[in-house]
């Protein structure tokens, strides 16, 4: 009878690569064809297990984030790889409203408070809205959605659903930061409260560390090119701006 590993090869894309392909396209068993056909299959099945295979199982057309910033610590790192699952229902502090909300910023709207930290800094920490106080929920679903201000997508925890005529939308804040995404015209992550609909996706769970690659060759290693032309503007030194690693601190030395 076959082993099990014999029965397990059948599972592995590769052994049909090695059945059909490589007789086909490499019949002298040349070194450098074989690897390249390796690579291009393997960025073929990637693709694959990515957007349908991943995408269909977890009920999103984003299974997988790459954490950018620190805006989250503790709950994960820059580097680490979030899985996400399709949102569903959002189990979120919320807030009932009679107006519509589509397309206005929370300065129309509503006024953000805030309350102390031990440390003496200040984190904004509730909405009033038509002079009722709406509290931020602490334990919210952690979501997705895409910021057309960084050209990004941005995991965050959605702290406060707003229930409108015209639907439902989020607040929403990063663990680590002190000021809502919403709260512009400072350095905003998104200039509105967003779509329920928008929500690519929730938290599920996360990977260490293995999204570090990735950010050290498209986006840490460009960086560094920038630093160079910022340094010499004399704004900052090198090692500071090496050193940066928030998008919206990024931002800011570009823009400034």
């Amino acid at each position: 009878m076959p082993s099990i590993r014999e029965k397990l090869k059948w599972l592995d894309p590769f052994t049909y690569v090695d059945l059909y392909v490589m007789p086909r396209v490499n019949p002298g068993h040349d070194k450098t064809i074989e690897t390249i056909v390796y690579v291009v299959f393997a960025f073929a099945f990637a693709f694959i297990l990515y957007n349908f295979i991943l995408a269909f199982l977890l009920g999103t057309t984003n299974p997988l984030v790459i954490v950018y910033s620190g805006s989250m610590e503790p709950v994960f790192y820059r580097g680490d790889v979030v899985v996400l699952s399709g949102h569903g229902s959002l189990d979120v502090a919320q807030a009932v409203v009679d107006f519509p909300i589509a397309g206005k910023p929370l300065s129309e709207f509503a006024q953000i408070g805030s309350r102390q930290l031990p440390s003496g800094a200040y984190r904004q920490a509730a909405l009033r809205i038509d002079g009722v106080d709406y509290e931020f929920g602490s334990n919210g679903p952690i979501v997705v959605y895409y910021s057309p201000l960084r050209y990004q997508v941005i995991i965050h925890r959605a702290v406060l659903l707003l229930k409108a005529p015209d639907g439902d939308f989020l607040i929403t804040m990063g663990d680590n930061n002190l000021r809502i995404d919403q709260d512009c015209p400072q350095h905003c992550i998104t200039s509105l409260p967003v779509p329920a609909g928008a929500v690519k996706g929730k938290y599920l769970f996360h990977v260490p560390i293995v999204g570090q690659v990735k950010l050290l060759l498209f986006d840490d290693l460009p960086w560094l090119v920038n630093c160079a032309s910022i340094s010499q503007k004399k704004r900052v030194s090198y090692w500071e701006c090496a050193t940066t690693f928030d998008p919206a601190a990024r931002a800011g030395l570009l823009l400034g």
